[in-house]
């Protein structure tokens, strides 16, 4: 099941990016991250002590993540592996319920934002520009969040 969620996130990305960067609409107000949100929800799907085989499965999803969107592993595996200890942590205390999966997404969106920045910054690819990070990680929950709401009605996680 984790497997299948994670090819439809990133279906929904390659899709989503695409026809937000042809059409009229404007790609700033809806950029999706839905392979990010993805891995907030399959936190749900592993206990504590199981940790192991999350960090495992969030390495291979970034792996392939890299392969289509990104083009360098090290930020990718980096990334990823951070928003998924978050995710563990957050979860081992807090309750899994919608409120507390809505606020792993923004926090885990706002994380991967700003340390993409920053690494993107000490590579020496950007300068620094928080302003530029602020505005785009605000536009990328409103899609993510309506994302994760559906995942989570749908998908009905256990309590764990």
């Amino acid at each position: 099941m984790n497997l299948l969620i994670v090819f439809i996130s990133i279906l929904f990305d390659m899709l989503f990016f695409n026809l937000f960067k042809f059409t009229s609409f404007s790609i700033s107000f809806f950029y999706p991250m839905f392979t990010v949100a993805s891995i907030v929800f399959i936190s749900n799907l592993y206990n504590y002590p199981n940790r192991k085989n999350y960090y495992y499965f969030t390495l291979i999803v970034s792996i392939i993540y890299d392969t289509i969107f990104i083009n360098n592993l090290v930020i990718s595996i980096s990334l990823f592996l951070s928003v998924a200890m978050f995710n563990m942590f957050f979860k081992k205390h807090f309750s899994n319920n919608l409120f507390s999966n809505i606020l792993k997404l923004i926090i885990s969106i706002f994380m991967y934002d700003f340390l993409f920045h920053i690494l993107l910054v000490v590579g020496r690819y950007q300068s620094l520009n928080i302003s530029r990070v602020i505005f785009k990680t605000t536009h990328s929950i409103i899609i993510n969040l309506l994302y994760i709401i559906i995942m989570f009605l749908v998908l009905k996680p256990k309590k764990a």
